[in-house]
């Protein structure tokens, strides 16, 4: 059996954490710890207002997160910080520190297709629920979404959509797994 590292993907408020938390639980693998919460929590700010050296924080430590365990859960991925990456570094002014984040772009380009053995995307069905971290903008959220699409098609980066309820979207997710035959082991 294949290892398991399983990337949810999607924008903000799209169901991403229930889905992989009850994921993680089922698999009985580990869920990566959320980045973003982690940097929020060291005075960090996010989104609109971040800076290229957050956006490198945030990529290093998911980065770290994705090496430190052979099988996971991640209700974030590199995927999805490079899309929010993408999305300050082309709203604010050209600054040198940009060189921090081009470095992490150099680092996931050669991983992003190798280092998921599924990548599940949720696309946005439901109205944004307000957690003290993300905005509550569709637009925004559409932009996030719209990056997610073009960096795993820019990257040949084999997912699968899911849609519907949490139910729904993690039966059409197990599946999947079913048939590649990663769900042996399941607790």
């Amino acid at each position: 059996m294949e290892e398991r590292r399983i990337a949810i993907v999607g924008s903000f408020s799209t169901g991403k954490t229930t889905v992989a938390e009850v994921l993680a639980r089922r698999l009985n693998v580990p869920l990566l710890p959320e980045v973003a919460r982690e940097i929020v929590e060291l005075g960090f700010k996010l989104d609109k207002d971040a800076t290229p050296e957050t956006e490198t924080l945030i990529f290093m430590r998911q980065y770290n997160n994705e090496l430190s365990t052979d099988e996971f859960v991640g209700d974030r991925s590199l995927i999805d910080v490079m899309a929010y990456a993408g999305w300050v570094l082309d709203n604010q002014p050209r600054r040198k520190e940009l060189a921090l984040w081009e470095e992490c772009e150099r680092l996931a380009e050669r991983r992003l297709r190798t280092n998921y053995s599924h990548v599940f995307y949720l696309p946005i069905e439901f109205p944004i629920v307000l957690d003290g971290l993300r905005p509550d903008d569709p637009e925004f959220q559409s932009e996030i979404d719209e990056r997610i699409l073009r960096l795993l098609r820019t990257h040949g980066v084999r997912y699968e959509t899911v849609t519907g309820g949490v139910g729904e979207r993690l039966d059409q997710i197990e599946t999947h797994l079913s048939r590649t035959g990663s769900l042996q082991g399941a607790g």
